[in-house]
């Protein structure tokens, strides 16, 4: 019987953008030049932890790149039909949160990020992972409990067996808004989490995650969440250091998973 085991990677400015987005390359590259280049930093990512650089899946959602619709929470369960491109990357997904088990191993999903924080739920004792992209607009259409919710549907699972990795994002202290953030309209989401000082609103998404988590009975002991503040590293791209300093290296991390057949 065959054993494995979720590894959970973030990339990072050393690596390389993780994006094909024109604004992070020369303004007279090509979209052929971009994808070159882009696929070297999939390459290299790929070797560093060992899958295929060409085998990245995400969502596309519909806040985020997507320009349609769908229901608040929709995940998909990823299956041979989503395997079919040579490259993965142009696999276009909508939904909000991806599901993989180990019935595909070596596919990595995740996501882009430039201080939003990427959740990494994993349903232990099944097998199972889902993983969502979760700024501050995410978070307030719930996606982190619709997160928990997608392995509970798809794999029956008990809370008490969901381990939760919250990626590395930008932190309360660094997260400043100079009035109240237009986006945040579900009070009952940021209660507690935007604290305002000297006319200064900071945003607390650690803490708001963790509170969707815990009305889904994840156990505190369970979480687990990255120390890194994309905003103060010197080795993540940060969208707030590309707003604050227009000097900075702009660009995206990845934060992803994949099931690894365990060596014997």
């Amino acid at each position: 019987m065959k054993n494995y085991r979720l590894v959970i990677f973030e990339t990072n400015k050393k690596d390389g953008c993780m994006s094909l987005a024109k604004k992070f390359y020369p303004e007279d590259y090509t979209d052929k030049e971009r994808r070159k280049e882009f696929n070297k930093v999939k390459e290299k990512v790929g070797k560093k932890y060992h899958f295929n650089g060409k085998h990245i899946l995400q969502p596309q959602q519909k806040d985020v790149e997507l320009e349609g619709n769908y229901p608040d929470g929709t995940y998909v369960k990823i299956t041979e039909n989503y395997l079919t491109k040579e490259d993965y990357w142009d696999e276009k997904i909508p939904c909000d949160i991806l599901v993989i088990d180990t019935k595909f191993p070596n596919i990595v999903i995740g996501h882009r990020m430039a201080d939003c924080p990427i959740i990494i739920a994993e349903d232990t004792k099944n097998q199972v992972v889902a993983v969502s992209h979760c700024g501050a607009s995410q978070i307030n259409r719930e996606v982190p409990k619709w997160t928990i919710e997608a392995l509970k549907k798809e794999a029956h699972s008990n809370p008490q067996n969901i381990h939760v990795y919250i990626g590395s994002c930008i932190k309360k202290n660094s997260y400043q808004y100079d009035c109240y953030p237009h986006w945040a309209t579900n009070d009952k989401v940021w209660k507690d989490c935007i604290h305002e000082v000297n006319n200064v609103y900071y945003i607390d998404l650690i803490h708001a995650i963790k509170k969707q988590l815990d009305e889904e009975n994840i156990l505190d002991k369970n979480i687990k969440a990255s120390p890194t503040d994309t905003y103060l590293s010197p080795d993540y791209y940060s969208h707030t250091e590309e707003k604050r300093n227009p000097n900075s290296i702009i660009g995206q991390n990845f934060v992803g998973c994949f099931y690894q057949e365990e060596s014997n």
